[in-house]
């Protein structure tokens, strides 16, 4: 699959040294650990909305009620501890492996390290039979509404941003935690890598963006993007962009996240959002998104190592069918 091939093509740019299979072929049976702790006490939101609640009662397109978290405001907080699902390969004698991060989607609203709905877990199947240690994320996600006078909920563009700037300390702490704990898990320090998928893609976008001793060695973006372009001139590793040119939800190019308009425009509920946000006069001011076309141009000028695999036409998180067929 070209997919798989790319990603490996691209961890393979760090200068490994493998056998002829692994990291290539499914060769391990895999072992999970759930519920594994890389940061105490984290600042969770606290105080849900209403609609919390009531979104579970919505009849979408898809047929699948989603779980969406809002809250009132993003002032009360509530400590919690951040954890992640660490999948590695079963009788492997291999001392230190390399850590593959997968941070999932769902908007900074909804998702998480176990998904059924989001084919996360079978890319850590998939990852780890191949030879790789690989931990998937929990972040803090959550968006707090507004009430407006016109009768309407409103999320602005600052919430978003913090948001992003939320999930992106919490990959910054994942990795120190991967550092500092690299024995203990069997791990190559040296080696650490970051794979996310839509908003998850944002964050790791974001999370090289800005200049720290905390970066991943590479990155994978699933149809992400980033909120300021002149930050793009901070990223120095390698990076693969995969991006569907038709997205309605990430922009390829720039754009707003989950334009509504363009949703309504082709009659679709691009994965429930329409269906919300009329039920509940939602208004989603989201701040505009330089999406993969433009961080593949930026990266070309400042001669920064990546791959692209652009799909004329496709719509968000193409792969689903991909991860399918080379689950194990």
């Amino acid at each position: 699959m070209r997919i798989r091939v790319l990603f490996v093509m691209l961890l393979f740019s760090t200068s490994f040294v493998v056998g002829a299979t692994r990291y290539f072929d499914p060769i391990f049976e895999v072992s999970k650990t759930s519920n594994l702790v890389y940061a105490k006490d984290a600042p969770f939101l606290a105080k849900k909305h209403a609609i919390t609640a009531l979104v579970s009662g919505l009849k979408m397109e898809s047929e699948i009620a989603p779980t969406l978290y809002f809250y009132q405001n993003s002032n009360e907080t509530i400590p919690h501890d951040l954890e992640f699902d660490f999948y590695q390969p079963k009788n492997d004698t291999l001392n230190n492996r390399p850590l593959i991060i997968v941070v999932h989607g769902g908007a900074f609203v909804s998702g998480n390290k176990g998904d059924s709905n989001e084919p996360i877990t079978a890319y850590c199947d998939s990852l780890a039979s191949r030879g790789y240690n690989v931990a998937a994320l929990n972040y803090r996600i959550g968006l707090a509404i507004k009430n407006s006078q016109r009768n309407k909920l409103i999320i602005d563009s600052l919430e978003i941003k913090r948001a992003i700037q939320w999930g992106v300390q919490d990959i910054q702490n994942a990795i120190q935690y991967f550092k500092a704990n690299a024995d203990r898990h069997r791990i190559d320090s040296e080696k650490i890598f970051v794979i996310g998928n839509s908003s998850g893609a944002i964050l790791a976008l974001q999370s090289v963006c800005e200049r720290n001793n905390l970066s991943p060695q590479a990155i994978v973006s699933l149809w992400g993007a980033v909120i300021d372009k002149e930050q793009i001139k901070n990223i120095s590793i390698p990076v693969l962009l995969i991006h569907g040119t038709a997205d309605r939800i990430i922009p390829f190019q720039k754009g707003n996240m989950l334009n509504l308009d363009s949703v309504k425009a082709k009659n679709s509920d691009a994965f429930g959002y329409k269906t919300f946000a009329t039920a509940f006069h939602l208004e989603f001011n989201s701040p505009i998104f330089y999406g993969s076309t433009i961080i593949d141009s930026a990266l070309i000028e400042q001669n920064t190592a990546h791959d692209t695999y652009f799909v004329n036409g496709e719509d968000h998180e193409f792969y689903i069918p991909l991860v399918d067929a080379t689950s194990k």
